[in-house]
């Protein structure tokens, strides 16, 4: 336990008056046995005198008792020395505070006494004694016998009274030495207690300093504190115009008129009210008498001639029989904060004509605004929303990932766009595109998200559908192909065997009139007819090469007999010769191992970059490579003609792109087509390798 100095202070002095009071407790006991120290040796030098006066008045006696026979007024002396013994020794022994001894002494010195004055006198004075028996009576005379008796029992109490006597003496010495130290004593705990009180006067004048100081320090400080602040205290009248009494000095930052302006001029707080406020505010100071507070907010016109909102929260003080004696109130300039307000409402009312649904939710994820479309598009109410985790719009199985997926991340990021799944009051789940945005205060901290939800639901719907719709058509498209390859491979086995059979056969027939009618017998008479079957050959030749062709593009046989690579280099150097472009092949490794399906698909689309290369490209060179890697096959057009613009890629074109695209994504594929003005076009086709061991 620490003791501060005062404590300190006050323990000392509480113990200085202790031992202050000890030792005059001490000094009376003291100064009392001194007392009775001195009695008892006054007594003791008074007993030590009557043994004198008794030890002389014996020896007087034994010499007036030998004279007593000579002169008749010398036995009166004897009898006045007889009553002074007796007198003395009665003294003696009312003395209540005498030892057995000398108890003892005493009545041994009574007892000779007595026994001297019952004892007869001398011869020589018997005669005088018998003429004077006859006259009066007279008291018996001590004789002299005995004397060294009495004598010796006297020096011995004169001896004991003489110790006594020094016996007192010393103790009362020592009683003397004893209250003289204790009186030392006291002086010096009277000067210690006067010290310490004076130490701590002028503490507590100095702590008292100290604190008058600090008192005026911090009264300077309330005094800038208050100047600074947009608060004034005032104290006005209770009644009439309620004019003011004192105000404090920063009224002047508030107002633009000073604390002795409102103090002279006692109307000045009501003449400037706002008109439309004056009539309420005086209402409400009329029912103070009632409520004896007040706090409202009115607006109060300043020096600048600028009506400014102030709000005023006042008391109403009473006098001891209850009248009322004043107002004691704080004025605020509140306009900053109206004005806040009055933004903060039309804010608010801006989001809630907002038909989507406008949402925020302070750091830990509760609700703390929800608009109108919000009501709309899920059915709760402000009342039943607020306050509530916001987890309570998302369905049960989306609840666990809403915070660390959603909110950490707009605390981390500052902003989020996410698509999301709402349940609405009824049950129902919707989708929402939700747009989030970190709330922060005037310091940059985040205080809240606001979220901005629009509902998808309906699009999404129709994305599937569309989705859902366009996979089918590709579905079909594909199949349409198939359908189409196989139609092509069915009619070109037809005009291959049927068309090119019969062809071939009737090619034959004709040769063989041909050389019948070459006949030398015959030639004045059949020139016109070979003439015709010339022309016939040269026709039926040439259907026969159109059915080839017409076969070869149907389906050529090289694909199904010798495989892609071989049906690739084909088709080059069959462009090659029709069109007079040159074509570079590079195949990677010579025997490619691709499906049916995707040695189709490839060779077609091959077909389609050629045609288009042919017609629009303009080049002198063309250069193809096939390579197959572990993981997919690819194809590799590049010429070297005009390029390909934005416009082409959409355009006529488009149509031929987009067929080639839709074949290799039918083969889990991708087409890729780069170009520009004047450097030529790339196009590139990768399909997987998956499923290709059929």
């Amino acid at each position: 336990m620490i003791l501060t100095r005062d404590t300190t202070i006050a323990v000392g002095v509480g113990l200085v008056l202790i031992l202050l009071l000890g030792f005059s407790v001490l000094s009376y006991q003291n100064t009392v046995n001194l007392a009775e120290r001195q009695s008892e040796l006054a007594r003791a030098h008074e007993q030590l005198g009557a043994i004198e006066r008794l030890a002389d008045l014996a020896d007087r006696l034994s010499i007036q008792t030998q004279q007593a026979g000579q002169a008749a007024q010398q036995d009166e002396q004897v009898r006045e020395s007889q009553r002074r013994m007796q007198e003395s020794l009665d003294l003696l022994t009312q003395r209540r505070d005498q030892d057995p001894i000398q108890v003892e002494q005493l009545q041994t010195l009574r007892a000779m006494m007595q026994s001297r004055m019952a004892r007869p006198v001398a011869p020589e004075a018997s005669a005088s004694e018998s003429r004077s028996s006859s006259s009066r009576t007279s008291p018996p005379i001590v004789g002299i016998g005995g004397q060294d008796e009495m004598s010796t029992v006297l020096g011995v109490m004169r001896r004991n009274a003489e110790a006594a006597i020094r016996t007192q003496s010393r103790q009362a010495e020592q009683a003397a030495s004893l209250a003289l130290v204790l009186v030392i004593g006291k002086a010096l705990l009277i000067l210690l207690l006067a010290g310490g009180g004076g130490l701590m006067i002028l503490h507590t004048h100095v702590r008292r300093q100290a604190a008058e100081e600090e008192v005026r320090e911090k009264q300077a400080s309330q005094d800038l504190v208050l100047r600074s602040l947009p608060i004034a205290m005032y104290i006005a009248k209770p009644s009439e115009d309620f004019g003011a009494l004192w105000v404090s000095e920063n009224i002047e930052v508030l107002t633009g008129f000073s604390a002795q302006e409102f103090i002279g001029d006692s109307s000045l707080w009501s003449s400037r009210l706002h008109p439309l406020d004056q009539e309420r505010a005086f209402r409400e100071f009329m029912k103070l008498p009632q409520e004896s507070t007040l706090s409202m907010e009115y607006r109060w016109q300043t020096r600048t001639g600028e009506y400014r909102w102030f709000r005023d929260e006042a008391m109403l003080i009473r006098r001891p029989d209850g009248v009322p004696q004043e107002i004691v109130g704080l004025w605020a300039d509140v306009t900053a904060r109206k004005q806040a307000e009055s933004v903060i409402r039309h804010q608010a009312d801006i989001i809630d004509q907002i038909e989507e649904a406008v949402i925020t939710i302070d750091l830990d994820g509760r609700v703390t605004g929800w608009n109108k479309g919000a009501e709309k598009a899920l059915g709760y109410t402000l009342a039943e929303a607020l306050g509530k985790h916001i987890s309570f719009i998302y369905p049960p199985q989306d609840r666990a990932c809403l915070v660390q997926d959603i909110i950490e991340r707009v605390k981390a990021a500052g902003a989020h766009q996410v698509e999301v799944r709402r349940q609405t009051k009824a049950g129902e789940v919707r989708f929402a595109q939700l747009s989030l945005t970190l709330l922060r205060d005037e310091t940059h901290c985040p205080v809240g998200i606001i979220g901005f939800s629009m509902d998808i639901t309906d699009r999404k719907l129709a994305r599937e559908a569309l989705v859902e719709s366009r996979n089918r058509l590709e579905a079909l498209a594909a199949r349409l192909e198939s359908v189409r390859e196989e139609e092509r491979t069915r009619i070109a086995l037809e005009v291959h065997d049927v068309l090119g059979q019969a062809l071939t056969a009737l090619k034959l027939d004709l040769a063989w009139i041909a050389q019948q009618v070459a006949d030398p017998t015959h030639q004045d008479r059949l020139g016109s007819v070979r003439t015709r079957l010339d022309s016939a050959l040269g026709l039926i030749g040439a259907t026969i090469g159109s059915v080839r062709e017409l076969v070869t593009t149907l389906r050529p046989g090289v694909l199904d007999e010798l495989g892609l690579a071989a049906a690739v280099e084909w088709l080059a150097r069959d462009f090659q010769e029709r069109t007079g472009i040159g074509c570079q092949v590079v195949i990677r490794p010579h025997r490619i191992g691709a499906g049916k399906d995707q040695s189709t698909a490839l060779f077609r689309i091959l077909q389609e970059i050629l045609t288009n290369v042919a017609r629009h490209a303009q080049a002198t060179s063309v250069r193809i490579a096939l390579e197959e890697s572990d993981e997919e096959l690819s194809l590799q057009v590049t010429d070297n003609g005009r390029g390909i613009g934005d416009d082409e890629r959409s355009g006529r074109r488009g149509f031929g792109l987009l067929g080639m695209r839709l074949r290799a994504r039918q083969q889990g594929g991708a087409f890729d087509i780069q170009g520009s003005g004047g450097s030529g076009t790339t196009v590139t086709v990768r399909i997987p390798l998956y499923g290709m061991g059929e």
